[in-house]
């Protein structure tokens, strides 16, 4: 009798889990999102902004780009060195959702860019070069979409990305200045289009 329980429940559950993976193609589709927001990093909030198209059904893949405005940065631990700076993501995500019903929750996580772009200042120089650096990074989060709509809807989202040490690229007579590695969330509301 106790193995019978044990086979019925194993039966339940191995449909269940079947049910949810099985592969829906009228699930499949393609979303595009515009989205602003804010993101903590280096201990303030920072507006940003960015888009992401997304495919597939339960499980689809996403490319995210965004950018941040950071102002100065005043505190590279890098002695008398001013940077005013922006931080641009470029993310491929594998996302995993609900693929039916008005309410659609998803996971999503990837690797891919970040990249940092400013103007250097040098005591008694003044600015001395704009650049640039960049690093792998990589992301991990989720949200929500909300569609009152067949094909329009909203996209609330919360990541966390983090980089390495990022290092200056090719920056003429100064070799390579360090960087702090990069560690923030990003908090976003948006505006999807499903085709």
């Amino acid at each position: 009798m106790r193995y019978l329980h044990h086979l019925i429940r194993t039966a339940v559950a191995t449909a269940a889990l079947a049910a949810v993976l099985a592969p829906a193609a009228a699930s499949a589709d393609l979303r595009a999102t515009a989205f602003g927001g804010a993101t903590r990093i280096n201990e303030t909030n920072k507006g940003t902004f960015g888009a992401a198209v997304t495919f597939g059904g339960l499980l689809g893949i996403e490319f995210d780009a965004s950018r941040i405005s950071l102002g100065g940065l005043e505190n590279l631990n890098v002695a008398n060195i001013d940077v005013e700076a922006n931080v641009t993501t470029y993310m491929g995500n594998l996302v995993l959702r609900t693929p039916v019903g008005p309410v659609q929750p998803y996971a999503s996580a990837g690797v891919g860019v970040v990249k940092v772009t400013g103007s250097v200042d040098l005591p008694f120089l003044g600015n001395i070069v704009s650049a640039s650096a960049q690093d792998v990074a990589w992301n991990v989060g989720g949200g929500v979409y909300l569609f009152p709509s067949e094909n329009i809807g909203l996209r609330a989202d919360l990541r966390r990305f983090q980089t390495g040490d990022v290092s200056w690229d090719d920056i003429a007579g100064l070799g390579d200045l360090p960087l702090p590695k990069f560690d923030f969330w990003r908090a976003t509301a948006g505006l999807t289009i499903k085709f």
